[in-house]
């Protein structure tokens, strides 16, 4: 049995650590490429391009997720009235807006984040299978 749960872990504990790696030498390799655009001095290296070397997102990310998630922290103490207005608030706003504003929390938390994380996670599973 521990044998049977030991080939199981070991594939995975192998990937998580091939993914950690990964992404430690993501952030060596965007410091050091900053600091190669911050000493070249003859390219106007604009802030948006520095922007981009960094995860500039990621405090867009803790805001919206901790205005989708105070709703069910104040459920805890008042769920009536998180209900009510939900109802309220919810039927007071057009389908379309609704929509896209979903949508645009989609963008910023699925789209944004897959963009760094999904290549390494999924070479590191498919590294993982074939060992």
């Amino acid at each position: 049995m521990i044998g049977i749960i030991g080939s199981l872990l070991g594939p995975i504990v192998g990937g998580v650590r091939d993914y950690v790696q990964t992404g430690q030498e993501m952030k060596k390799a965007e410091q050091e490429n900053r600091a190669r655009l911050l000493r070249d001095k003859q390219t106007n290296n604009a802030e948006w391009e520095m922007a981009t070397l960094t995860d500039k997102d990621k405090w867009l990310r803790r805001f919206s997720f901790g205005m989708f998630s105070a709703p069910f922290f104040w459920a805890l103490v008042d769920p009536g009235a998180v209900e009510q207005y939900f109802n309220v608030a919810l039927s007071a706003m057009p389908e379309w807006y609704i929509q896209m504003f979903g949508a645009m929390i989609g963008g910023v938390w699925g789209i944004s984040a897959l963009k760094n994380t999904a290549p390494a996670l999924i070479g590191g599973i498919i590294k993982a299978v074939k060992k």
